[in-house]
This record gives structure tokens, sequence and C-alpha cells, in this order.
């Protein structure tokens, strides 16, 4: 197998950590680390601008869950009051300056009076739609006002509930709900019908339809109101987890709102009374070797904070090889790292793995049990063992095509280059053998990329072979430098042969120039100047046409009498017509009539032309318009014809 493109030890080699994957459905292969909380922060900064309210109100709020101080309060505060005016406005705008203006709390006081009105107007009519209601107890919360009565914010919420019981709607009534105390256990069965309208996505992943935002408001909604009415929500464990995946999934999320909504639902599975799924993920690089023996993982909540005061026994239950597997490692305990009470790390290396890969099944538990963890149970993270690779026995060398006679080989040793160039012609095989050793465990291996590269050192041309192993796990590369001759370019000269090894689980890939070449083909074109164009890409000449030669003409004396003889007919014609008479004034005259007759006569004139000195590709050329013309002009003749015909 050849390859023409020139390869680099770092194209070789696979490069590059393993990410943490998580197989189980009910653990969090993910929480948000310092980078998402930056980024998240630039997203909401757009608010700044002040342009948009939602969009401050999202910034200030955002804000505050990631714990950064608001950047320029005072404008902010003017923003907010110059949107509210005197007053008037609609629920929704009243919800963002009022949520705004309470998580500032440095921003005076507002015009309490006349946003009760407005606001108690929305919840004294019985047609008030869902999201309406939302907006104007939270704004009355916010202003520190009471709701109106609960039975009759009940009983019209109700109402529109059974208009129209979206999920959109849902999530805005356990938010209501869990603004009224115990009054709100009215919402808390509807939890339920809710929770069975999410989608799973790979069995890794709850959503609702709708994406995110919608998401956020049903899964925060489900849990505020489950902790006002003191009573485990209608969520699993398991669910709890897949909700946690799919909003630590949406972590890219570019706009304000996204921001905010995936903040603030990941405060509250963090912070609720009922579960705190767990994220168990890699905290240092995944791959392990002699020289880096140890694993460390990181246990933490969704915003990468410990579980808990108290230090966690953390176990890898399994390491399992991938491909065949074997149990390499069970049991084994973690040690927790000073520093960080998040991480954990163990010692692979020391059970002896082979190279490869390995899922490694991690558990973490407190001493004094808490059920309120979840997704701590068997997170599957996937690790990479790496060796150290030595090559031997390398011999270079030259052997007839015939291989009538014995080898010529030349030991050289790693990573020396042979002091002498091997030279090879077109009648001999170019010969490289060598083997691999892992180091640790002297014992012959093979890789998934073993290359020999040949470059001419005049002109930088690269060809590529690959190199075969055979069952004794011994590799050998050679080529019959003749029958190569093309893939050369025919190019003789010195060229340096490299030895390029590369494996994902190894730990010292390289390149070796392991000696100069000589080679000499038989049909050698001689080798360009450096910096000029490589023969086999120099412009060649152009290619034309070209027309048979024609025919040695006969003797004059011949064509003049078969000449003759072909007038004849024509001669005879003349005769006939003075005979018999010829009726001229039968001749229409007309353009059809004129042009057809000198069509039809340029037609052989051109016949009698192109048998004289014309091709056939400029006779096609000019008969193409004499043609259109006759055939237009005889058309047109024969339809008058036949139209006197007629009325005669």
């Amino acid at each position: 197998m050849k390859i023409v493109f020139s390869v680099g030890v770092s194209f070789v080699v696979l490069i590059g950590a393993l990410a943490c994957v998580s197989d189980g459905a009910t653990t969090t292969a993910s929480y948000l680390s310092a980078s998402d909380r930056i980024r998240l922060k630039q997203v909401l900064s757009v608010g700044w601008d002040l342009t948009d309210l939602p969009s401050v109100h999202y910034a200030v709020l955002g804000y505050k869950l990631l714990g950064e101080a608001v950047p320029k309060p005072q404008e902010v505060c003017k923003f907010l009051l110059e949107n509210i005016g005197n007053g008037i406005g609609t629920p929704e705008l009243l919800y963002y300056v009022t949520n705004a203006w309470k998580s500032l709390a440095s921003c005076g006081t507002l015009p309490v009076a006349n946003i009760v009105k407005i606001l108690g107007e929305v919840l004294e009519q019985e047609t008030s739609t869902v999201p309406d209601l939302f907006f104007a107890v939270q704004a009355l919360s916010n202003v520190g006002q009471k709701k109106g009565e609960a039975s009759k914010l009940i009983k019209t919420l109700q109402g529109a509930l059974k208009k129209d019981d979206s999920l959109l709607n849902l999530g805005y009534s356990f938010h209501i709900a869990a603004q009224l105390g115990t009054d709100g256990t009215f919402a808390f069965d509807r939890i339920e019908d809710a929770v069975v309208q999410a989608d799973e996505v790979d069995s890794r992943f709850l959503q609702f339809e709708g994406g995110l935002s919608i998401t956020a408001l049903l899964v925060s909604g489900a849990y505020k109101l489950a902790d006002t009415v003191k009573k485990p929500p209608p969520i699993t464990g398991d669910q709890a987890v897949k909700f946690a995946n799919y909003f630590l999934s949406r972590r890219s999320v570019q706009t304000a709102k996204g921001a905010y909504s995936l903040l603030e639902v990941v405060n509250t599975l963090t912070n609720n009374k009922f579960h705190l799924p767990v994220a168990i993920t890699l905290a240092s690089q995944a791959a392990v070797s002699l020289e880096q023996p140890r694993v460390s993982v990181r246990v933490s909540d969704l915003l990468g904070k410990p579980l808990s005061a108290d230090p966690l026994t953390v176990t890898a239950e399994s390491a399992t090889r991938v491909g065949d597997e074997v149990v390499v490692l069970s049991k084994k305990k973690f040690e927790p790292t000073s520093g960080d009470r998040t991480v954990y790390s163990v010692n692979i290396m020391e059970t002896k793995p082979e190279r490869g890969l390995y899922k490694l099944s991690v558990s973490a538990a407190l001493a004094k049990p808490d059920p309120r963890l979840v997704g701590n149970v068997g997170a599957s993270l996937t690790v990479k063992v790496m060796c150290a690779i030595g090559v031997e026995n390398v011999e270079v060398g030259t052997v007839d095509a015939d291989q009538t006679t014995q080898a010529k080989l030349a030991k050289v040793a790693y990573p020396n280059k042979l002091p002498v160039s091997v030279e090879a012609d077109s009648l001999q095989k170019l010969i490289m053998k060598f083997s691999l050793k892992d180091k640790s465990t002297g014992k012959l291996m093979t890789v998934h990329q073993a290359f020999v590269k040949l470059q001419n050192l005049n002109t930088n041309q690269e060809i590529i072979f690959v190199a075969e192993h055979d069952s004794t796990k011994m590799y050998k590369f050679d080529i019959d430098v003749g029958s190569k001759a093309s893939e050369f370019g025919h190019l003789s000269g010195l060229y340096s042969m490299e030895l390029i090894v590369g494996d994902a689980v190894l730990s010292n890939s390289f390149s070796w120039k392991v000696a100069d070449v000589i080679l000499k083909f038989s049909d050698s074109v001689p080798a360009p100047s450096p910096g000029k164009d490589q023969y086999l890409y120099a412009p060649q000449p152009e290619i034309k046409h070209l027309f048979r030669e024609p025919e040695r003409r006969p003797p004059a004396v011949v064509s003049n009498l078969f000449t003759g003889l072909v007038l004849v007919p024509l001669l005879l014609l003349f005769i006939l017509w003075a005979v018999l008479g010829v009726n001229i004034s039968n001749f229409p005259l007309s353009i059809s009539a004129l042009g057809f007759h000198l069509g039809l006569g340029g037609i052989f004139i051109l016949f009698g032309i192109f048998w004289l000195q014309l091709n056939m590709f400029q006779t096609i050329k000019y008969l193409l318009g004499i043609g259109v013309v006759t055939f237009l002009c005889g058309n047109k003749l024969l339809a008058k014809i036949a139209s006197d015909r007629k009325r005669h």
C-alpha cells in the first residue's frame, strides 16, 4: 500500500486526550466549570447595552446567580425606572422591572401604588391568562404586596388551565402555586402529568418540547412547589439525572434568556431538598503510563462544588479493558487530593495493566448516607493505558530481485543513522527489517501505524510505504526498485529513509532517519535543479489534432479523362434542351426561386472545392450556411408551385 501525500509524526500519532463519557443513563458526565461560567457571563453581558428590558432583567438575575457584581448599577436602575414610567404597563413589563429591581436591592423605591393597582386588576379578571397571572403574582411578591385572595386566584388559575393546559401554562402554574404556600397543593398533582410528557433522548436526556426555557421552567417550578408543600416531587432520581444531563448539554446557549434559565434551573437542582445530582468527571488527562500512573476524578455537584464538608468515599468499582472485557482492577479506593476537596486519585498502574483503552466504573458515597444523592453510582470513564516502545534488530540493505544471492544487510541502532549509504539499482530490492518491543513488559508488539518514508534529497519528493509484520511480529519492508520506478518518477539519486511509528497507546511515538539510500533506475531521467518544477509536473507540448495525409493524386491525363466523362451527362443535358426546347418563361422570378437555384449551385461548387483543397471540417462549416438558405428557399418555392397547381 502506498500513501501519496506527506505524513508527519504529528499526523500519524493519534493525539489529544479522550473525553470522559458516561455510558449509564443514571450518571452525570459534566458540570458547570469555571470556563462555562465565564462564557455564560459574556452571553448575559448583552443586557448592559441597556436597550432591551428583558435582556437587562435576565442579565441582572444571571449575574446574581453567578455571584458577579452588576456593572453600572445606577444606570441600570435609571433604565428600569424609565421603562416603568408612571406605573402604566403590561404585567410582563412590570415583572421584568420589579424582578430586576429586587435583585439589585440598591435602586430606592418604586411607584408601588400604581403597580399594585394594575396587577390587582389582572388578578381580579376571570379572563386573565396563566402567563399574566404568573407575572402579576411574581411582581406583587417582588414589591412585598399581597397577592389577593388565594381561593379566587386558584379558581381563576384553574379556569385558565381548563382552557389551555399546555406545558408552558403548567410551568407557570407551578411557580404561582409555590407562592401560595400550602394552598398551592392543588397544582402538585399536575407535576406528574407534566413529567410524563417529557421526551427521552439516547437514554440519557429528558426534555420537554419547546427546548431549554420551557424545560427549565417546568423542572424548577416542580421542585419549588414540592418544597412549598413539603412533599417529594413525582420525579425519580433517574429522571432528575437525565434532566440534569440535558441542561448541561445546553451550556453553549447563546441568548440571555437561555443563559439565565440554565443557571436558575441548575441552582435549583443543586440546592433542593429532594435530589442532588452528582457529577463524576475526569480531573486529569485520560492517559496513564509508568511515568504518570495516577488517574484523578472530580466528584462535585452540578456547580462544581464539593458535595459535603465531610470527605467522600470514592471507589473504582472496576477497570475493564475495551475489546476483550478483561477486568484488571476491582474495588480500588481513591485517595483525596490536598487543596481540592472535589478531586480524588488512584494509581492504576499498580496492577500492571496491558496497554489499551479501559472503562473505569466509579462510585462515590458519603460516610453518612445521603438519600438525596443521585447519579453517584457506576459513572463510566474512559482511560487510556500508555506504554513506551523500543525498536530493535534493525537491518537495512539490498538483495537481488530474483533472490538468487544472499541479502546484504547492515545493522543500525536507534536513534543512530547508518554511517554509509545503501545503494540499490533496478535489479535489486531495498530491504529494512525491525521489531518493536514494549519496554515495560519486554514483549514484542505491533502498532497501528508503521511507515517507511523515502524522500529525494534533491527535489524533496516524498513517497511513503506501509511496513507489514509477520506472524512472529517481525516487521519487514521491501520494494522492488525496478518495478517501483514510475512511482519515484524515474528520478535516480540520493534518498533519505525514515521510519515512522505511531499508535494511540504509545507514549513515545517517533520518526527516525535510519539511513541514506542511493536509488538507480534503468530509465532514469535527469533530476531537476532545486527550486524548479519537477519533471513530472513540467508543462508538456500542446497536443494538436493531425489530419491524415491526403492520398497521392493520379496522373493529370487520367484525371482529365474522368473529368470529361463526368461532364458528359451535363453536355447531354444542354443538347437535349436545344433539341426539345426550354420554356424559360415559366421560371418564377422570385427571391425564393433565385435563392434555391443559387444555393443548389453553390453546394455543387462547394463540393468541388472540397475535392480540391478544403478539409471536412471547413466544408461542413460552409455547407451549414448555404444549406440553411437553400432549404428555406426551396421549401417556399415548392409551396408556391403547389399552390399554383391547385388554382389551375
